[in-house]
């Protein structure tokens, strides 16, 4: 009887202790549920993605970079590297993958310039070919004269890049854009085009480019190539050819790089049409590479084919021996951590560039006389502090031009020197500012003879320029 008892018992506990389980069960699957449907109504209440992709991302990031097309460090210091990127990831029926990097700034300075110049003008006579010369006197004859000019401005800029890149089953391909307004006063200004560039990179090696952007030719260190520059830089100091159009073949590996573009060699959008700034012709350009973490430096070198009959004297107004325009040069940098750099360059080169107006002694760019020019520049960064940065450069760069003749005179002995130093100290506190002060000074100093034909008259002309810029200027980036 007790032996029942203790057995009834027993599995009364059985049931009670198997219900309390079930019971449990019971609440843990509601919970589920209730997380389940949850779940299930924020799926219902998210945004649509676009048809056949599964993910969309917007997001701040680092600016894409194109491969084989290099930014400038001036244009660097400007855009800054940071931009909007957004991802589309495809799904298993659409293979290919986009993204977008936008990004763009406005900037603003208040600019002052001047110049002082500071002419003498001498005219020699001889009664034949065969006498000496005699100075002549009196202002007709020996004049020397000055005149200084300053201007204040409030200069701005607005830019906007776009870079676009799409994974294929041939590599990724994609394009940059960059526009761009310059505005000074209220005046319209026109919004014009930068850069444009498509590529493919057909490895992760080679990458096969193309369009409108700067010439491989040019000299990305120095005065000129490495420095900030919002609003100074404006010295003939630079070894930069000019942007044009061009197909490029990339090559990378590692920290070493090599290219080389077939150039139109047109000099302002021509089409070698019976333009004296005109070629009808091609140029070729190329660049070794090498980019370390404490030294860098490049040679590269530019050769642009130039139609002798676009220079005669029906399209000049004189006969000028005018040869094709070509520049070889090399830059080297070296990064002292984060504290401070050091980029130097140098370069030579030859071709139509510059004539003289000798009625004002003024410096004409109609690409005139052929001339040859050689030059070195450096320029030192130092950082401050985590926010501000100072640089310092200087330049020099010496032309001379071939003998050249119009109607009724012979001209030779032109000599053109450019000596030039610059300054900045800009303050960045966040990525999406800077505020700089800037400062340029560099002088010109250019003379040339004239003789007319009969060799009885000659003209000199020495002409000393000043000129300098100091301007404030700020940065707003997105």
């Amino acid at each position: 009887m007790k032996m029942t008892k203790m057995a009834l018992l027993a599995g009364a506990a059985i049931a009670v202790t198997g219900a309390a389980a079930h019971a449990d069960e019971l609440q843990d699957l509601k919970a589920q549920m209730e997380v389940l449907n949850a779940r299930v109504a924020a799926m219902e209440t998210a945004p649509a993605v676009p048809a056949g992709y599964k993910l969309l991302t917007v997001s701040k990031g680092e600016a894409l970079q194109v491969p084989g097309l290099d930014q400038s460090n001036q244009d660097r210091f400007s855009q800054g590297n940071r931009s909007t990127i957004i991802s589309v990831m495809p799904t298993a029926d659409a293979p290919a993958g986009t993204t977008i990097s936008w990004s763009g700034y406005v900037r603003a300075a208040i600019v002052y310039t001047g110049n002082d110049d500071s002419a003498e003008f001498q005219r020699s006579t001889r009664a034949n070919t065969a006498g000496s010369w005699t100075k002549g006197t009196g202002t007709a004859n020996h004049e020397k004269f000055s005149n200084n000019t300053d201007d204040w401005d409030v200069k701005a800029r607005g830019q906007l890049r776009v870079v676009a890149t799409t994974d294929t089953a041939v590599g990724e391909v994609g394009v940059e854009l960059k526009l761009r307004a310059d505005m000074n006063g209220n005046g319209s200004s026109d919004v014009y085009v930068k850069t444009a560039w498509g590529y493919w990179a057909m490895t992760p090696e080679l990458t096969l480019g193309g369009g409108y952007s700067g010439s491989l030719g040019n000299i990305g260190y120095g005065y000129d190539g490495a420095c900030s520059c919002y609003y100074t830089d404006n010295a003939d100091v630079g070894f930069d050819p000019g942007d044009t159009t061009q197909m490029r073949l990339s090559y990378v590996s590692g920290p070493f790089s090599a290219a080389v573009a077939i150039e139109d060699a047109s000099l302002q959008n021509g089409d070698g049409e019976n333009d004296k700034v005109n070629s009808d012709n091609l140029g070729a350009a190329g660049e070794i590479k090498y980019s370390g973490d404490s030294f860098s430096g490049e040679i590269s070198g530019v050769y642009r084919a130039v139609n002798g009959e676009d220079y005669d004297s029906a399209n000049l107004g004189y006969n000028a021996d005018v040869d094709n325009l070509w520049q070889i040069g090399a830059g080297v940098g070296f990064n002292l951590g984060d504290i401070a750099s050091i980029s130097l360059a140098a370069a030579m080169g030859e071709g139509p560039y510059q004539t003289v107006n000798d009625s004002t002694g003024n410096i004409d760019n109609s690409f005139g006389v052929n001339n040859q020019w050689w030059g070195v520049s450096g320029l030192a960064t130092a950082n401050l502090s985590d926010t501000v940065h100072a640089e310092a450069g200087a330049g020099y760069k010496h032309r001379e031009g071939d003998d050249f003749k119009t109607t009724g005179w012979n001209y030779d002995g032109f000599e053109y020197d450019t000596y030039a130093f610059l300054g900045g100290l800009y303050y960045t506190p966040v990525d999406q500012l800077t505020i700089g002060l800037e400062g340029e000074w560099f002088t010109q100093s250019w003379d040339f003879e004239r003789t007319d034909l009969a060799g009885t008259t000659r003209d000199t002309l020495d002409v000393d320029r000043d000129n300098w810029t100091v301007d404030l200027v700020s940065v707003w980036r997105f």
